[in-house]
């Protein structure tokens, strides 16, 4: 489970992720051989695109690229390609002309609803703590108008986490920061998360108590 002390760590390096995905976007806006097909398909895998940004490292600003680029970075920076954008190449007489950034993923037929990754995000918070919710309460608390984005929050974090372990559900993630009002999108941060994730077990014990007395 998601912890207080990881939390602004993983805030952090989705925000130098995103930071270097759009500074690559604008390179490449200059030189399309940086983001070939060939450089996407790395920056795809995790594994490969930790090998890449060592690779360009030299000529990448120092503070987009962290001093570590395997693991939760590699993850956070792989997954943008499959949650929010997508790069597309326009080729004329064999020569790439054009590596363009562009936003949206590609359409892939998604696991969970997001709604349904809500329920499932706040059922594990719950489990986490030892308050046994049903699915149908975690799903009705989930949809309540009350927590809506108390429960945005902790799933777009719960998400985040997972992505990071490279185990996120893809498209949904987007939905997720769609979702969210714009405020809270420009400004958000740990203490936010964390106040929604308190908002959410006080519910959670509510209606455990509710269901129980």
């Amino acid at each position: 489970m998601l912890s207080r002390e990881e939390l602004p760590r993983l805030l952090r390096l989705q925000a130098q992720a995103y930071d270097l995905l759009m500074w690559l976007a604008d390179a490449a806006n200059r030189e399309p051989e940086l983001l070939a097909p060939v450089a996407v398909a790395r920056l795809k895998d995790p594994k490969t695109a930790a090998e890449w940004l060592e690779e360009q490292r030299p000529r990448v600003p120092e503070r987009l690229i962290p001093a570590e680029t395997r693991g939760p970075f590699a993850h956070l920076l792989s997954s943008f390609l499959s949650t929010s954008f997508q790069i597309r190449h326009l080729e004329f007489e064999g020569r790439l002309v054009e590596s363009r950034v562009t936003l949206g993923a590609e359409r892939t037929d998604s696991a969970l609803s997001r709604m349904r990754c809500q329920s499932l995000a706040l059922r594990h918070l719950a489990t986490s703590e030892k308050i046994r919710l049903t699915e149908k309460e975690a799903g009705q608390l989930a949809q309540r108008k009350s927590l809506s984005t108390a429960s945005l929050l902790w799933t777009y974090a719960w998400e985040l986490e997972r992505r990071s372990r490279e185990t996120g559900d893809g498209s949904v993630v987007h939905q997720l920061w769609r979702a969210l009002p714009n405020e809270t999108r420009r400004s958000l941060t740990a203490e936010q998360i964390w106040a929604a994730r308190d908002q959410l077990l006080a519910a959670a014990r509510e209606c455990v108590a509710m269901r129980e007395a």
